[in-house]
């Protein structure tokens, strides 16, 4: 029975998972929307002469750039024509709103509403830093050397990690080390405290 608070946490995450999991696939376009402001403010603030503009669709964001492809050449466009653009599928980064909503809301902890309200932005903010990743990842592919001589721009395997980290890594560890922060001083956190001295006293 020592560990009734862990037990009981694992449980009401797995059943809560099925919830915010649901809500997240029903409202991923909504839910998705803060980090979307984030991202195209980022964007046209690091990369102002290669991002034009970016669009909101449901479920994805459409990156417009300031080049074209002319007979396979890319260069800048000029006036009247339409630039290249990049659809980022948003539900890449934005899979870890469920799994973070399950964890905090199955742990017993003060002012969970505020506490929620922090959570969610900082992983906006997360989650507009995997679409700067992505969109760059799409440049460097698509507009190669061009992208990689602008100013700001990182190294090619800079890139490379950051949109693996965003995509792959992020979203799952993000919620979990974010949820274990906001955990302190919870009654599980003192339960798995006063559990780890005992085993130490032993």
């Amino acid at each position: 029975m020592h560990d009734i608070a862990f037990r009981q946490q694992i449980l009401t995450t797995l059943l809560l998972l099925g919830i915010t999991f649901g809500i997240w696939m029903a409202a991923e376009p909504l839910l998705a929307t803060p980090a979307k402001w984030l991202a195209h403010a980022l964007l046209t603030f690091w990369l102002p002469n290669v991002i034009e503009t970016t669009i909101f669709e449901p479920g994805a964001l459409l990156v417009v750039t300031k080049f074209t492809e002319v007979d396979g050449i890319i260069r800048m466009a000029i006036s009247g024509e339409e630039g290249l653009a990049f659809r980022l599928n948003t539900r890449l980064v934005s899979y870890g709103l469920p799994f973070y909503a399950a964890l905090l809301w199955g742990s017993r902890i003060a002012n969970p509403f505020n506490t929620f309200a922090w959570g969610l932005f900082l992983l906006w903010a997360a989650m507009a830093l995997g679409l700067a990743a992505m969109t760059a990842k799409d440049l460097m592919l698509v507009i190669g050397q061009p992208f990689l001589a602008t100013d700001w721009v990182p190294p090619s395997p800079v890139i490379a990690v950051s949109y693996q980290f965003s995509v792959l890594l992020m979203p799952t560890l993000g919620p979990v080390l974010l949820w274990a922060l906001q955990l302190r001083d919870s009654p599980l956190w003192k339960r798995l405290e006063n559990q780890l001295q005992n085993s130490r006293g032993r």
